[in-house]
């Protein structure tokens, strides 16, 4: 997929990478971001995590000489799903540790980008940071509350390819808050979702498209194409279940 990118002159790709992020950095710092390593960082509302992550190509995937810029923000009570959260709060989190994430590129609306750093560097500063003064900061800043993110964040389905656990986490805001009633509530819709979905792939299975000559083996089914198409694939993984039903008990509701 990216073989073009092997003909190019080698470069230097961590200089690169440090001069993208020193000018987006300056532009973010007054914003209270503070740079750790590849991952600039600000607290809001004291503990909520708002995070711009840069992360480089691997070589061992054919991506040397890419750039992806990631976006997160973390609220604790839903990373760490208790509604007391006792970790002690470190300096700064990570991209992959937020709930609430997306990428460059989709949050205005196109896929993901990955920027070639064999491009003009000051291209690419001009892109991410156009990028993010029109999409990023506007909503992190809308976002910087517990009742903000209840009230607005289903508002903002680009910054957030983690939709489908909403209902959990704001069981899980309710639940720090305070408000057990409605926590219990927003936790049994989600329960049940998830209940609904292990039924209809237990009962209508799901599609998978096979190319002629392709195996797949799932859940003691074992098909071989005999033509490109799609296979039905029946049954379901009760651990997500599983692990409700006891996170339920850890959380006083059950």
């Amino acid at each position: 997929m990216f073989d073009f990118l092997k003909k190019k002159t080698e470069i230097n790709t961590k200089q690169i990478v440090d001069e993208i992020e020193a000018a987006v950095y300056e532009q973010v710092k007054p914003y209270g971001f503070k740079k750790h390593g590849r991952t600039l960082h600000r607290f809001v509302s004291e503990d909520i995590s708002q995070v711009i992550h840069f992360q480089s190509g691997m070589p061992s995937h054919g991506m040397s000489g890419l750039l992806c810029v990631n976006l997160g923000i973390r609220i604790p009570e839903c990373s760490e799903r208790t509604f007391q959260p006792q970790a002690e709060k470190k300096k700064y989190y990570h991209e992959y540790e937020c709930t609430i994430r997306s990428r460059l590129g989709i949050v205005s609306g196109k896929q993901e980008t990955w920027y070639n750093l064999h491009k003009k560097t000051d291209k690419i500063i001009k892109s991410v940071i156009d990028e993010i003064d029109q999409y990023v900061l506007p909503v992190y800043e809308i976002l910087s509350s517990r009742d903000a993110i209840l009230a607005h964040r289903k508002d903002y389905p680009l910054l957030d390819n983690m939709d489908h656990l909403i209902s959990l986490e704001e069981c899980m805001i309710y639940g720090y808050l305070g408000n057990i009633e409605k926590a219990k509530q927003l936790f049994e819709e989600y329960y049940q979702s998830a209940v609904d979905e292990y039924n209809d792939l237990m009962k209508n299975g799901r599609k998978q498209y096979l190319k002629k000559g392709e195996r797949v083996v799932f859940m003691g089914q074992d098909i071989t194409a005999e033509k490109d198409g799609y296979v039905t694939l029946y049954g379901a993984n009760h651990e997500q279940i599983d692990y409700l039903d006891e996170l339920a008990v850890a959380l006083g509701l059950r």
